[in-house]
Protein backbone atom coordinates (compact mmCIF):
# COMPACT_ATOMS: atom_id res chain seq x y z
CA UNK A 1 0.00 0.00 0.00
CA UNK A 2 1.50 3.18 -0.97
CA UNK A 3 1.57 6.70 0.70
CA UNK A 4 1.42 10.49 -0.23
CA UNK A 5 2.32 13.50 1.63
CA UNK A 6 0.97 16.40 1.70
CA UNK A 7 1.69 19.63 3.60
CA UNK A 8 -0.86 21.06 6.32
CA UNK A 9 -0.43 24.74 7.54
CA UNK A 10 -0.23 25.38 10.91
CA UNK A 11 0.22 29.02 13.21
CA UNK A 12 2.28 29.24 16.12
CA UNK A 13 1.15 31.58 18.94
CA UNK A 14 4.97 33.45 17.88
CA UNK A 15 2.89 34.38 14.75
CA UNK A 16 5.37 31.83 12.47
CA UNK A 17 3.81 30.09 9.95
CA UNK A 18 5.20 26.55 9.05
CA UNK A 19 4.41 23.32 7.22
CA UNK A 20 3.88 20.05 8.59
CA UNK A 21 3.67 17.36 6.31
CA UNK A 22 1.09 14.62 6.17
CA UNK A 23 0.51 11.10 5.28
CA UNK A 24 -2.57 10.16 3.04
CA UNK A 25 -3.57 6.69 1.85
CA UNK A 26 -3.22 6.58 -1.71
CA UNK A 27 -5.13 4.35 -2.60
CA UNK A 28 -7.99 5.72 -0.77
CA UNK A 29 -7.61 8.93 -2.38
CA UNK A 30 -7.49 7.82 -5.84
CA UNK A 31 -10.42 5.38 -5.63
CA UNK A 32 -12.48 8.40 -4.47
CA UNK A 33 -11.08 10.51 -6.97
CA UNK A 34 -12.00 7.87 -9.60
CA UNK A 35 -15.04 7.23 -8.26
CA UNK A 36 -15.80 10.86 -8.82
CA UNK A 37 -14.35 11.09 -12.14
CA UNK A 38 -16.49 8.13 -12.99
CA UNK A 39 -19.64 9.58 -11.73
CA UNK A 40 -19.16 13.49 -13.41
CA UNK A 41 -16.58 13.51 -15.98
CA UNK A 42 -13.34 15.16 -16.04
CA UNK A 43 -14.41 18.42 -17.23
CA UNK A 44 -17.21 18.70 -14.92
CA UNK A 45 -15.54 18.01 -12.02
CA UNK A 46 -13.93 20.69 -9.88
CA UNK A 47 -11.54 20.71 -7.02
CA UNK A 48 -13.64 21.81 -4.58
CA UNK A 49 -15.42 18.49 -5.67
CA UNK A 50 -12.45 16.56 -5.12
CA UNK A 51 -11.26 17.99 -2.01
CA UNK A 52 -14.97 17.04 -0.55
CA UNK A 53 -14.33 13.18 -2.41
CA UNK A 54 -11.31 12.97 -1.01
CA UNK A 55 -11.06 14.82 2.65
CA UNK A 56 -7.96 16.69 1.31
CA UNK A 57 -7.47 20.28 1.14
CA UNK A 58 -6.72 21.93 -2.07
CA UNK A 59 -3.43 22.38 -1.04
CA UNK A 60 -2.37 19.00 -0.39
CA UNK A 61 -4.54 17.92 -3.72
CA UNK A 62 -1.93 20.13 -5.84
CA UNK A 63 0.92 19.45 -3.31
CA UNK A 64 0.76 15.08 -3.80
CA UNK A 65 -0.66 15.51 -7.74
CA UNK A 66 -0.02 18.83 -9.02
CA UNK A 67 -3.17 19.48 -10.45
CA UNK A 68 -6.86 18.06 -11.28
CA UNK A 69 -5.49 16.68 -14.85
CA UNK A 70 -2.55 14.86 -13.43
CA UNK A 71 -4.93 13.75 -10.61
CA UNK A 72 -7.08 12.21 -13.51
CA UNK A 73 -4.41 10.35 -15.49
CA UNK A 74 -3.36 8.64 -11.89
CA UNK A 75 -6.89 7.73 -11.35
CA UNK A 76 -7.27 6.21 -15.02
CA UNK A 77 -4.55 4.37 -14.57
CA UNK A 78 -5.95 3.19 -10.99
CA UNK A 79 -9.10 1.99 -12.51
CA UNK A 80 -7.46 0.21 -15.55
CA UNK A 81 -5.15 -1.95 -12.91
CA UNK A 82 -8.39 -2.87 -10.99
CA UNK A 83 -10.24 -3.80 -14.80
CA UNK A 84 -7.21 -5.18 -16.50
CA UNK A 85 -6.54 -7.43 -13.56
CA UNK A 86 -10.33 -8.53 -13.82
CA UNK A 87 -10.53 -9.07 -17.35
CA UNK A 88 -7.22 -11.39 -16.98
CA UNK A 89 -8.68 -13.23 -13.61
CA UNK A 90 -11.53 -14.61 -16.61
CA UNK A 91 -9.35 -14.10 -19.92
CA UNK A 92 -6.45 -16.64 -18.61
CA UNK A 93 -8.32 -18.93 -16.61
CA UNK A 94 -9.21 -23.19 -17.07
CA UNK A 95 -12.02 -22.55 -19.39
CA UNK A 96 -12.40 -23.75 -23.05
CA UNK A 97 -10.75 -20.20 -24.68
CA UNK A 98 -14.45 -18.87 -26.27
CA UNK A 99 -16.42 -20.63 -22.91
CA UNK A 100 -13.58 -17.15 -21.08
CA UNK A 101 -14.93 -14.85 -23.49
CA UNK A 102 -18.68 -15.68 -23.02
CA UNK A 103 -17.65 -15.26 -19.24
CA UNK A 104 -16.42 -11.98 -19.48
CA UNK A 105 -19.53 -10.86 -21.88
CA UNK A 106 -22.10 -12.52 -18.53
CA UNK A 107 -19.78 -10.70 -16.33
CA UNK A 108 -19.97 -7.51 -18.33
CA UNK A 109 -24.34 -7.88 -18.09
CA UNK A 110 -23.87 -8.26 -14.78
CA UNK A 111 -22.43 -5.02 -14.15
CA UNK A 112 -24.69 -3.43 -16.40
CA UNK A 113 -27.59 -4.66 -14.33
CA UNK A 114 -26.23 -3.35 -11.12
CA UNK A 115 -24.87 0.03 -12.91
CA UNK A 116 -27.81 2.04 -11.37
CA UNK A 117 -26.54 5.76 -11.91
CA UNK A 118 -25.65 4.59 -15.35
CA UNK A 119 -21.79 5.32 -14.83
CA UNK A 120 -20.48 3.04 -18.20
CA UNK A 121 -16.78 2.40 -18.44
CA UNK A 122 -14.36 5.07 -17.15
CA UNK A 123 -12.32 4.65 -20.13
CA UNK A 124 -15.24 4.85 -23.09
CA UNK A 125 -16.72 7.68 -21.05
CA UNK A 126 -12.99 9.23 -21.74
CA UNK A 127 -12.89 8.46 -25.02
CA UNK A 128 -16.60 10.38 -25.57
CA UNK A 129 -15.56 13.34 -23.64
CA UNK A 130 -11.85 14.43 -24.34
CA UNK A 131 -11.15 16.03 -27.33
CA UNK A 132 -9.69 14.20 -30.04
CA UNK A 133 -6.77 16.55 -30.25
CA UNK A 134 -5.79 15.91 -26.29
CA UNK A 135 -3.59 13.37 -27.52
CA UNK A 136 -1.92 12.70 -23.91
CA UNK A 137 -5.31 11.11 -22.57
CA UNK A 138 -6.18 9.81 -26.07
CA UNK A 139 -3.37 7.39 -26.40
CA UNK A 140 -3.08 6.54 -22.66
CA UNK A 141 -6.72 5.63 -23.02
CA UNK A 142 -6.43 3.98 -26.81
CA UNK A 143 -3.01 1.58 -25.12
CA UNK A 144 -5.47 0.77 -22.68
CA UNK A 145 -7.65 -0.92 -24.75
CA UNK A 146 -4.83 -2.62 -27.11
CA UNK A 147 -4.04 -4.24 -23.81
CA UNK A 148 -7.53 -5.59 -23.35
CA UNK A 149 -7.69 -6.55 -27.10
CA UNK A 150 -4.61 -8.44 -26.88
CA UNK A 151 -5.61 -10.52 -24.09
CA UNK A 152 -9.19 -11.20 -26.57
CA UNK A 153 -6.56 -12.30 -29.59
CA UNK A 154 -4.16 -14.65 -27.23
CA UNK A 155 -7.97 -16.31 -26.25
CA UNK A 156 -8.97 -16.33 -30.28
CA UNK A 157 -5.79 -17.56 -31.49
CA UNK A 158 -6.34 -20.55 -28.53
CA UNK A 159 -9.19 -21.44 -29.92
CA UNK A 160 -8.17 -21.44 -33.31
CA UNK A 161 -5.74 -24.10 -32.45
CA UNK A 162 -8.13 -26.22 -30.72
CA UNK A 163 -10.45 -25.96 -33.54
CA UNK A 164 -13.43 -24.09 -32.27
CA UNK A 165 -12.93 -20.77 -33.87
CA UNK A 166 -15.12 -19.97 -36.80
CA UNK A 167 -13.33 -21.11 -40.26
CA UNK A 168 -11.29 -18.50 -41.65
CA UNK A 169 -11.78 -16.41 -39.11
CA UNK A 170 -8.84 -13.97 -38.28
CA UNK A 171 -7.73 -13.76 -34.09
CA UNK A 172 -6.93 -10.12 -34.76
CA UNK A 173 -10.32 -9.00 -36.85
CA UNK A 174 -12.11 -11.09 -34.48
CA UNK A 175 -10.51 -9.54 -31.00
CA UNK A 176 -11.52 -6.00 -32.79
CA UNK A 177 -14.98 -7.37 -33.48
CA UNK A 178 -15.06 -7.54 -29.71
CA UNK A 179 -13.80 -4.57 -28.77
CA UNK A 180 -16.37 -2.76 -30.62
CA UNK A 181 -18.78 -5.08 -28.95
CA UNK A 182 -17.87 -3.62 -25.88
CA UNK A 183 -18.06 -0.20 -26.77
CA UNK A 184 -21.47 -0.79 -27.96
CA UNK A 185 -22.88 -1.92 -25.15
CA UNK A 186 -21.44 0.76 -22.83
CA UNK A 187 -22.87 3.24 -24.95
CA UNK A 188 -26.34 1.76 -25.76
CA UNK A 189 -26.17 0.97 -21.58
CA UNK A 190 -26.88 4.72 -21.30
CA UNK A 191 -30.36 4.39 -22.82
CA UNK A 192 -31.53 2.24 -20.29
CA UNK A 193 -32.50 -1.41 -22.77
CA UNK A 194 -33.37 -4.19 -20.54
CA UNK A 195 -31.34 -7.45 -20.00
CA UNK A 196 -33.41 -9.86 -22.28
CA UNK A 197 -32.11 -6.77 -25.07
CA UNK A 198 -28.15 -6.93 -23.67
CA UNK A 199 -28.20 -10.73 -23.89
CA UNK A 200 -29.68 -10.69 -27.08
CA UNK A 201 -26.96 -8.79 -28.55
CA UNK A 202 -24.38 -10.50 -27.03
CA UNK A 203 -25.36 -13.80 -28.40
CA UNK A 204 -25.49 -12.09 -31.61
CA UNK A 205 -21.67 -10.60 -31.50
CA UNK A 206 -20.21 -14.22 -29.95
CA UNK A 207 -22.38 -15.81 -32.78
CA UNK A 208 -19.49 -14.76 -34.98
CA UNK A 209 -16.83 -16.68 -32.76
CA UNK A 210 -18.05 -20.61 -32.94
CA UNK A 211 -17.77 -22.58 -35.79
CA UNK A 212 -20.99 -24.59 -35.02
CA UNK A 213 -23.10 -21.71 -35.56
CA UNK A 214 -21.59 -20.26 -38.87
CA UNK A 215 -21.66 -23.74 -40.18
CA UNK A 216 -25.31 -25.11 -38.64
Amino acid sequence: MHSITGNIIIKRKAGIVMARPQTYNEEMVLDSAMQLFWLKGFSKTSVKDLTKATKLQPGSIYGAFKNKRNLFLMSLDYYFENLYTSVCTILRSDEEPLKRIRLFFDNLLSQKDEDKSLKSCLLVNTLLEIPPDDYEINSRVSSMFAKIEQEFCVVLKLAQQQGTLVTGGSPETLAKLLMSGIFGLQVYNRMKPDHEGLSQIVNNLLANLEKHKLNS
